[in-house]
């Protein structure tokens, strides 16, 4: 299938067209018609697989620019999800005339409200903001004839959930509604029965999947020493770029001035910093003036950098998909990549979530020459699959002794298909 068979109106086709798309995602191939068809849907879908344009390209399709009000909204779970959100949007939207509005806390909201004023078809935003300028009277959902929740799940553990119940409250109940999340637990369910009528269901089972491009392993270790190993592998790798996640935004600042105090190069990414300071970090970093970003979470989705070496999770993820999602930063635009999870002793149970997800065991390995002290009690090594080549060998059951290999890296890029990349997705 090709983006003209969906009977898209000439100004998206010629959009696509400079854009380089000519053939749909798998996900865009299966939601398109529905939402076309007027349907409210739900994909479960990951980040990369192509999602925006999934729901841009209906909402265009029917859209009429010129009107005051907004007459689509996309409530993204960060900033940085939005901000990219938007500039599709803006790209693809451009021959219709679409007026896209960006709204985001962490900055001040005048001109974004002069935006508002001015006039909108599309607003993209984040929870917190967009409830903000609703009960302020600033934003009107009146004319809302379709709302987006992208990356659901996200805003259900950034704690967002009650406002996006506020937002939808607000809107028109007439409008389509259109749910994206990588998982579907229990809370987004009932907002989803809530919210949306007899909605269609498209699941793409990719995210469970790490790119073949993407080396991966384990590196048990105790707690203690997490930053003396992540130091040793930064040195042995010497990567160009490297993507470090921490668990918490506290984590993030300790941990990047524990770096730059070893010679790193270091930005850090998290909360805790003004939007407009998390731009110019970002910024610095996609550049390569700082060849080392440290970062939570929020970093993992929407982040359009295609270029990262190395992934660290320094912290491993406490929910088994975000795994896939951060890996995944990695290896991108036909690129090989390289992904290193630090495991403590207080890790295995949510390392053995990871590799049920993944329907395998993952690569355990150690960092030949360095002083392993031994882990507590409790948290037992287990051999892995052989995977690829790392800066470490594989690790056996114990400590045992005896032959060490390494396996092979290799993987295949995929090209050619629209919202393969962040860009899109």
């Amino acid at each position: 299938m090709r983006f003209h068979d969906f009977g898209l109106r000439p100004e998206l086709l010629q959009a696509l067209e400079e854009a380089g798309y000519d053939t749909p995602t798998p996900v865009q191939e299966q939601s398109i018609p529905i939402l076309l068809e007027g349907h409210d849907l739900i994909g479960v879908a990951q980040t990369g697989t192509g999602k925006t344009l999934a729901f841009l390209l209906p909402i265009f399709q029917t859209q009429r620019a010129g009107g005051t009000d907004p007459q689509a909204l996309v409530v993204c779970p960060t900033r940085e999800l939005a901000i990219q959100v938007a500039g599709e949007a803006e790209r693809f939207g451009k021959h219709l005339g679409v007026r896209t509005v960006l709204a985001y806390g962490g900055t001040s909201s005048g001109d974004q409200k002069r935006s508002l004023v001015s006039g909108a078809d599309l607003l993209v935003g984040t929870p917190g903001r967009l409830l903000d300028f609703v009960n302020s009277a600033w934003l009107s959902l009146r004319s809302v004839r379709a709302v987006v929740l992208d990356e659901a799940d996200r805003m259900l553990d950034m704690g967002f959930i009650n406002d996006v119940d506020a937002i939808l409250k607000r809107s028109p109940m007439s409008r389509q509604t259109m749910l994206f999340s990588a998982t579907i637990p229990d809370e987004i369910r009932e907002l989803a029965e809530r919210y949306m009528l007899h909605p269609r269901t498209v699941t793409m089972h990719r995210g469970t999947k790490v790119a073949d491009q993407v080396n991966h392993a384990l590196y048990p270790v105790r707690g203690s020493q997490k930053q003396a190993l992540l130091v040793e592998i930064l040195r042995r790798e010497n990567p160009a770029k490297t993507l470090i996640f921490t668990a918490t935004r506290e984590n993030t600042s300790v941990l990047a001035l524990a770096l730059r105090r070893r010679g790193h190069e270091v930005v850090s990414l998290s909360s805790l910093l003004s939007q407009a300071n998390r731009e110019r970090a970002l910024e610095a970093f996609r550049r390569g003036d700082f060849p080392v970003l440290v970062a939570t979470d929020v970093a993992a989705r929407g982040l359009d950098i295609t270029d990262i070496d190395l992934v660290v999770n320094f912290d491993v993820p406490m929910h088994a998909e975000d795994y896939v999602h951060r890996i995944g930063r990695t290896g991108r635009a036909e690129r090989s990549g390289k992904a290193v999870t630090l495991v403590s002793e207080h890790d295995e149970r949510r390392v053995a979530d990871i590799e049920r997800l993944l329907g395998q065991a993952v690569q355990r390995v150690e960092l030949p020459g360095f002083s392993y002290e031994p882990r507590p009690a409790g948290g037992a090594r287990r051999p892995g699959r052989r995977g690829g080549s790392h800066p470490g060998r594989p690790r056996r059951s114990g400590r045992s002794s005896g032959p060490r290999r390494r396996g092979t890296s290799g993987g295949r890029g995929r090209a050619g298909r629209a919202g393969g990349t962040s860009r899109s997705g």
